[in-house]
């Protein structure tokens, strides 16, 4: 439904700043529907402020193109990280995953608690928790991702009760009969990825969609300290609730589930927190941090041949590289947003990824 751009805002005394931008595809721009489903996904983003979400700065209409302005991370998806390790024959231990657990469990709950200006609960339900929606940046920082499929009382788009929305395999059982959902959903999504990360191996996922349902469905969940030598005990106890198929059974929100999973990571002795997880990010993706946007350089040439000087001294932007193992690449300062003028200077810089992406053949990414 939307490209991700990476553009480049120039300030004074030659410095810029990156940003990602979230632009509605062509195809689905005279849409009604997506354009309506972009607009309440840019309205939820808007309103989240938390170290674990990535930070949206601005959202708008240019010359009848919606954007959405993100922070520019440097990192990779945790499906990446999972890859990566199974490509070097590793695994993830236990007191990582549940660190990262933890952290993605603290944006949800920020997600879940958030209220609107009349301190009513806006009910926000991400739907869509899964691997490929957390980010783990290269210093260790962990972000939950994409909103497009969020839940909001303020939703303008609404689903019906026939249609199902998000990645099957980590749906919960609710989820998956059309039935309402609320934040102990997105609680059972996160405990399948992390049960996933535990035991190497996919949950519920089965070649067969209609197989993959009826598993989400019965919401069977093998015991893993029976699949995985030294899985702890500890951790299964934490898990198992949060994928109870009676929701009433799961953790009452994510903050308890957190809690839960600091506290395992600690019970073992061992210190996990950023610096850790940023060595062993560097670890995996020695090459990437060695040489980490070779693509990026080369756009921004391109460009400059392209447009010229004078337009790339003001604006530059690339259609960011299609792939499972990076969503969206550099900086993560909090202090600047885009002022009135860079506002201005939006659709150029949504142009320019265009033309980039045509003069050295980038392509597209996410849906």
């Amino acid at each position: 439904m939307a490209s991700v751009f990476a553009a480049r805002v120039a300030g004074a005394e030659q410095t810029a700043k990156l940003f990602a931008i979230k632009m509605i595809r062509e195809e689905f721009a005279s849409s009604r529907e997506f354009a309506t489903m972009f607009l309440d996904e840019a309205r939820i983003v808007s309103r989240l402020s938390h170290p674990n979400i990535v930070r949206s700065e601005e959202f708008g209409n240019e010359a009848g193109h919606l954007y959405i302005a993100m922070e520019f991370l440097s990192g990779q998806s945790l499906w990446a990280v999972w890859e990566a390790c199974r490509a070097r024959g590793k695994r993830l231990d236990f007191e990582t995953i549940a660190w990262l657990g933890a952290r993605v469990a603290d944006g949800l709950h920020y997600a879940h608690e958030l209220e609107d200006e009349d301190g009513s609960k806006l009910e926000i339900v991400h739907r869509d928790v899964n691997a490929a929606n957390i980010f783990v940046t290269y210093e260790g920082e962990v972000k939950i991702i994409d909103f497009g499929l969020a839940k909001a009382t303020n939703r303008a788009s609404k689903t019906s009760g026939r249609i199902i929305k998000g990645k099957v395999a980590y749906m919960s059982p609710e989820q998956v009969v059309g039935a309402h959902v609320d934040r102990r959903t997105d609680i059972f999504a996160l405990g399948a990825t992390l049960w996933e990360l535990g035991c190497d191996r996919r949950l519920f996922k089965h070649a067969d969609q209609a197989e993959t349902l009826r598993r989400v469905h019965a919401a069977e969940v093998p015991d893993p300290t029976h699949l995985v030598d030294g899985f702890p005990v500890d951790l299964w106890r934490v898990l198992g609730r949060a994928l109870a198929r009676d929701r009433g059974r799961r953790y009452d929100d994510a903050a308890e589930l957190a809690r839960e999973l600091d506290a395992f990571a600690k019970s073992r002795g061992r210190c996990v927190d950023r610096s850790a997880v940023a060595r062993t990010m560097a670890e995996l993706f020695m090459h990437q941090l060695a040489s980490p946007t070779p693509w990026c350089a080369g756009a921004w040439r391109g460009a400059n041949r392209a447009l010229g000087h004078t337009a790339q001294k003001e604006v530059e932007g690339i259609d960011l590289p299609c792939s499972t193992s990076s969503a969206f690449t550099g900086s993560t300062r909090a202090d600047e947003s885009l002022g009135s003028r860079q506002r201005g200077g939006a659709l150029r810089m949504v142009a320019a990824g265009v033309i980039v992406a045509a003069v050295v053949a980038l392509v597209v990414l996410f849906r």
